[in-house]
Parts: C-alpha cells; sequence; structure tokens
C-alpha cells in the first residue's frame, strides 16, 4: 500500500509586503521569456531571438475581515503608495524583492458589510546585474539606512574634537574605511567597470588623509559605496553573510574617548560602519538557501544580535530617530526571517537513554537506517562509534 502525504496548507505562510500582513485568498506569479520573433513574406522560415527573462509580475487578492479591516487596509494602501521597492512574502512562492505596480481597495458596503478587499499588482525590483543578494538598500533597508545616514552626519564632526583625542576619532574612521576597502579589493574583478575601480581609488585616498577623513560625507561615501559593492561581486549570499558579519565584527568596541564631542563623533562612525553591516547580513540572511530550520534562526539571531547592539546604543546616545528605525527595521526583518524559517524541515531530539548505534537511531527516527550519515553530521561519533544518549536529526515528513 502506497503512503500518500496530505499537502494542503503544507507551504503557504502568511502574506506581507513591506511588513504590513495579510490574508491572502488569491495568488500568482507571472513570466516567460521576452523574443523578438521574425515572420518573412512569401517565405516558409521563421525566426525568433531570445532577448532574455521578462519581469516577474505578481497578482494578489487580499482580504481583511477583522473588525478593523478599514484600519488594517488603509495600512497595506499607504505601504503600496511608499516610497522605494519592498519586500513581499508571497504565500506559496516566497520572498521577492518587489515595487507596487497597482493597489485597489474595495468595500462593498451592501453585499459585504464588515469585509474589504484589496487587489495588488507588484512588479520583480532587482537592480540590473545583481540577484537578491545584491541589493543593498533595496529590500527592507532604505529607511534605516536613511537615518543611519542622517545620525552620522549630524554628529560625526572631528574638527570640532581637542587634540589628541581628534586624531583617534579620525583613526577610527580611517581603520573602518580601510577594512571595508581591502574586502571590497578582494572582490572587485579585473574587468568590473572603470567607475567601480575609481571608486576603490577614492576610498583608499580617505583612508590615509586626515583631512578628506575628518569629512563626514567623505566617510559616509566611502563606506557606503564599499558596503553597495561587496554584494555585487559576491554570487554565494553565503560567503556574503560570513563577509558581512566580519566587517560588522571590526567594529564591536565601544568608545573609549572621553565624554563630548570625542565620543560623539567616534561613536557616530562606529554605529554607522555597524548598521550597514548589519543591513548586509539581513539581505544576505533573506536570499541564502537553507536546508533546515535551525540553520535560518541562526542566521536571523546573528543580524539581530547586531541590530539589538545598535537599537541600545541609540537608546543610550537619545537617538530616538535611529532607535525606533532600528526596532522597526528588526521586526519587519525577523517577520520575514520566521516566514522563509518555518517552511524548512525542524529538528527533533530523542533521548535513547545511553549510547546508541548511528544505524539504530537512523531506523529509530526515520525508520530508514540507511541515512545515519544526516545524523552523524549533526551528532558526535564517540570512540565507540555512537552517539551519545542524547541524538539531534530531522523531523520526518
Amino acid at each position: 500500500m502506497s503512503r500518500h502525504n496530505c499537502a494542503i496548507g503544507k507551504d503557504v505562510v502568511p502574506a506581507s509586503f513591506k511588513g504590513v500582513t495579510f490574508y491572502c485568498t488569491e495568488a500568482d506569479i507571472e513570466g516567460g521569456r521576452r523574443g523578438a520573433e521574425g515572420e518573412f513574406p512569401f517565405g516558409e522560415d521563421t525566426a525568433y531571438a531570445d532577448l532574455g527573462r521578462k519581469i516577474r509580475v505578481f497578482h494578489l487578492t487580499a482580504y481583511f475581515r477583522e473588525d478593523n479591516h478599514v484600519g488594517d487596509s488603509s495600512a497595506l494602501f499607504a505601504a503600496c503608495e511608499s516610497p522605494q521597492p519592498g519586500m513581499l512574502v508571497h504565500p506559496t512562492r516566497g520572498t521577492h524583492l518587489v515595487a507596487c505596480r497597482s493597489v485597489k481597495v474595495s468595500d462593498k458596503l451592501e453585499e459585504a458589510q464588515g469585509e474589504s478587499t484589496a487587489e495588488l499588482e507588484f512588479v520583480e525590483a532587482n537592480p540590473v546585474g545583481t540577484g537578491l543578494g545584491g541589493i543593498l538598500f533595496g529590500m527592507i533597508s532604505s529607511a534605516l539606512n536613511a537615518t543611519s545616514q542622517t545620525s552620522f552626519l549630524r554628529d560625526y564632526h572631528p574638527a570640532t574634537v581637542s587634540q589628541p583625542w581628534r586624531g583617534d576619532v579620525i583613526d577610527t574612521a580611517q581603520r573602518l574605511v580601510t577594512i571595508v576597502t581591502a574586502t571590497t579589493r578582494q572582490v572587485l574583478p579585473p574587468d568590473a567597470p572603470l567607475s567601480e575601480h575609481r571608486d576603490v581609488l577614492r576610498m583608499e585616498e580617505i583612508a590615509t588623509d586626515d583631512g578628506l577623513a575628518s569629512i563626514g560625507v567623505n566617510v559616509d561615501r566611502a563606506l557606503s559605496n564599499g558596503f553597495n559593492t561587496i554584494p555585487l561581486y559576491v554570487d554565494n549570499p553565503d560567503d556574503i553573510f560570513r563577509i558581512m558579519r566580519r566587517l560588522a565584527n571590526a567594529a564591536t568596541a565601544s568608545s573609549a574617548l572621553p565624554a563630548g564631542a570625542a565620543v560623539e563623533s567616534e561613536e557616530a562612525v562606529l554605529s554607522r560602519h555597524r548598521v550597514l553591516a548589519a543591513i548586509g547580513m539581513a539581505e544576505a540572511a533573506m536570499s541564502r538557501t537553507y536546508a533546515y530550520v535551525d540553520q535560518a534562526l541562526a542566521a536571523l539571531d546573528a543580524t539581530l544580535a547586531v541590530l539589538s547592539d545598535e537599537a541600545q546604543a541609540a537608546y543610550n546616545a537619545c537617538d530616538n530617530a535611529l532607535f525606533l528605525e532600528i526596532r522597526s527595521y528588526a521586526v519587519q526583518f525577523t517577520q520575514m526571517m520566521n516566514d522563509l524559517a518555518y517552511r524548512l524541515p525542524g529538528l527533533v531530539l530523542v533521548d535513547f537513554s545511553g549510547g546508541v548505534h548511528p544505524l539504530v537511531a537512523a531506523y529509530t527516527i526515520y525508520n530508514d537506517a540507511t541515512r545515519h550519515r544526516e545524523l552523524e553530521a549533526r551528532n558526535k561519533v564517540d570512540a565507540n562509534g555512537r552517539f551519545n544518549p542524547l541524538v539531534v536529526g530531522i523531523a520526518p515528513t
């Protein structure tokens, strides 16, 4: 007798756009290829030239049936009218960076009181030449990036700091620019556009010229260029995530300078660097492919650790705008990662009350002893060729 797994609802997640959730009754994705078709007069031959993939279009129908259906539908309408692309969590097709092409909210006052509907059309918004992993400041980060930049330019003024601390502030900025520049130089291929190589040269100038590094606009441009360029030339999102995490770790220390303009300027550049790194980690985390739920949750936790530290630093500095934006960003990122993570296979912890051979454990958990290699990848085998009593495995589906 054959076994059949029920697939109803298995791969459906709550839909959302820019963090605004909604109940979706219909959802589709439209794509294909573009081509130039040739049909010639008085001939039987035809021709076709492939011009690339069509831009993807998403059509969704949303329903709002709660008591506050008018307010909820208005929140979605406002999100669709807000500037910049945003992240769409499609109920069945994963996450996509999209722009809202149109939204139509309807209230049928006689036939369906207490209910609002919305017809939505989105178009993918990936920048030219990049995948989902190479869209710094485009996915869920535009507002956070802008707020962080405003805070940095407001607070970074080494010229107002007394010596010798002025030199310490500039040294910190140049150290971070140097790290970002070196990483950018490593990933930039020789055949990259000449403008990219010029940008790296300008970054190197700022990293070595105290006068240039004392101007906030120059430092911000150098850091932003580096963090924006790196994902464009690293194909593997796993590698992007590791690079961004390493860059975030390069600015973990807090300022030890005296209170006042010195510590304010140094904390400003440390915060700007860490926020850019956190944005890079978040976008890489969203574009990675995970085999199991714990891998996605580990990436979520690592990114939230950086965001949490920055939120606390902004709170301590009474920077309310940055604090609130980081918190909002973290909430939206958490929601999207959870939607992604909990569609993945989960974990089980089995207590065998004693050492157990991998074959026995695999047969017990999966009813298939040949899957012992999967368990060996997650559990340590002792000198006797056995697991510890507690064995971690993948939840059977």
